[in-house]
């Protein structure tokens, strides 16, 4: 159960630099795996349906942001830089890893509790990235395979671009 926190914890937290392409950055992660529904093509993506996306994904960025830096801010309050709290994510999923350290009793309670921090602010990021999808009309699933295909099609990823580019 640990370990599978810690790795939810430092993918988000490797993502603090990541993405400066909007259209490649990820999609939210889902509790369930989707449906095995077809995949629209762009030409099935209307320009309603665009506008939604692009609106949703605005806020997912926006909460994404604010989400990043809490969990720095939790993790810089607890004593560790970003950098010593990924070392110790990295050493927990691979102890033969050059990560690998020896840790005091008091690097290990707070980093503990600086995961614990970070796990709670993921949760809550990702109760609001789904209900800013769902406001905008779309369901999580069909945001997701927007997504997907726009990171395929030249065209829809152009399209949204534009869109956000407005």
């Amino acid at each position: 159960m640990l370990l599978r926190s810690l790795l939810l914890t430092g993918s988000l937290l490797a993502s603090l630099g990541a993405g400066a392409l909007p259209v490649a950055a990820q999609a939210p992660p889902q509790q369930t795996p989707p449906q095995q529904a077809p995949t629209p093509s762009q030409a099935e993506v209307s320009a309603e349906t665009i506008d939604q996306f692009v609106a949703a994904f605005k806020q997912v960025q926006a909460i994404r942001e604010s989400a990043q830096a809490e969990m720095a801010a939790a993790v810089e309050a607890e004593g560790l830089t970003i950098e010593e709290f990924n070392a110790m994510v990295e050493a927990q999923q691979d102890p033969d890893s050059q990560a690998s350290m020896d840790l005091s009793q008091q690097d290990i309670e707070r980093f503990m509790a600086a995961a614990d921090q970070v796990s709670t602010i993921q949760q809550e990021a990702q109760g609001e990235i789904e209900a800013a999808i769902q406001e905008e009309g779309l369901a999580v699933e069909e945001f997701s395979q927007i997504m997907a295909l726009a990171q395929q099609d030249p065209e829809l990823r152009e399209a949204i671009n534009q869109r956000l580019n407005e």
